[in-house]
C-alpha cells in the first residue's frame, strides 16, 4: 500500500514567497541594469543566491510600495503581469522591458469561498521544493545580464501591472488612501503598440520576446521574459540579413 502523499505549502505561503520573490527580482534588476550606480546597492543573499539591494531611502521606499500595493492582486489571484520597463531620460522611449507572467491554481475560488487558502495543498511544493525552483530562478536572472544590450545613456524605469479582470487594482479602492497608488500606464510602455498606429507597418510589434525562466508551482506559477526595444537595439535587429 502507498504511502499517503503529505500536503505542501498552502496557497498563501506560496503568494507571499512569490511576493518575497518579486521584491528581491526588483531590487536585483535595478542592479544588474545599471540604472543607479552599483555603490547604492548592497550584496545579500536569497535562496543561497547572491543578489542586491538598494540602500537609497527613496528608491527602498518606492519598491517597497510597489510590493504592498501589487500584494493584495497576488493573494487574490488577480495579478497577470508585471512589467519593468526602462526608458530612456531624455526621450523617453522604451529600451527594454522585464516581464513576469503570473498564473494560478484553478480552484482558487473554491479554496477562498473555503476558506482554505491556509490549509497545505496536495501536490503543492514544501518550502525546500519551493527555494530550489526559485534559486533556480534567481541564478537565470543574474545571468541575464550578460545576455542583452547595455542601455545607452541616462535611463529610469517603471513598473506596470495587469489584471486578470482588466479593473483598477484593489489598492486603488483603499479609501484610507488618499492618492492611488497606481496611475493608466503609458501606451509606449506596455507590451502592446499604441492602438492609434498601424499594427502591420508598426516595428515594435516585431520586438522579439526572450523568454528567462519559468517556475510551475501547480498553485502559482510565475515566468520571466525579456523584450529588446528597437529604440535600444536599432530596427535593423529585427531582421539581420541574410548570409
Amino acid at each position: 500500500m502507498s504511502a499517503l502523499q503529505q500536503p505542501g505549502l498552502s496557497y498563501k505561503e506560496i503568494a507571499d514567497a512569490i511576493i518575497s520573490f518579486l521584491e528581491i527580482s526588483l531590487h536585483s534588476i535595478l542592479y544588474l541594469r545599471s540604472v543607479y550606480p552599483a555603490s547604492t546597492f548592497t550584496r545579500r543573499r536569497a535562496h543561497s543566491v547572491p543578489v542586491y539591494q538598494s540602500r537609497h531611502p527613496q528608491v527602498r521606499s518606492y519598491i517597497t510600495n510597489v510590493i504592498s500595493s501589487l500584494a493584495p492582486e497576488v493573494h487574490n489571484g488577480k495579478l497577470r503581469r508585471m512589467t519593468v520597463v526602462f526608458k530612456g531620460v531624455e526621450d523617453g522611449l522604451p529600451r527594454e522591458r522585464l516581464i513576469f507572467d503570473l498564473g494560478y491554481l484553478g480552484e482558487l475560488d473554491e479554496l477562498k469561498n473555503g476558506r482554505g487558502i491556509d490549509i497545505g495543498l496536495i501536490g503543492s511544493p514544501n518550502a525546500d521544493e519551493l527555494g530550489l525552483m526559485l534559486r533556480g530562478f534567481l541564478i537565470k536572472l543574474n545571468a541575464l545580464d550578460g545576455q542583452l544590450l547595455e542601455c545607452k545613456g541616462d535611463t529610469t524605469f517603471a513598473v506596470i501591472i495587469e489584471t486578470n479582470d482588466s479593473l483598477e487594482p484593489s489598492s486603488n479602492n483603499n479609501e484610507d488612501v488618499t492618492v492611488p497608488p497606481w496611475i493608466p500606464a503609458l501606451a509606449n510602455d506596455t507590451l502592446h503598440p499604441p492602438a492609434s498606429q498601424d499594427l502591420d507597418a508598426c516595428p515594435e510589434k516585431h520586438e522579439p520576446l526572450l523568454n528567462v525562466k519559468a517556475v510551475e508551482t501547480g498553485v502559482i506559477d510565475i515566468r520571466l521574459m525579456v523584450q529588446e526595444c528597437i529604440a535600444k537595439t536599432g530596427v535593423e535587429r529585427l531582421n539581420p540579413p541574410v548570409e
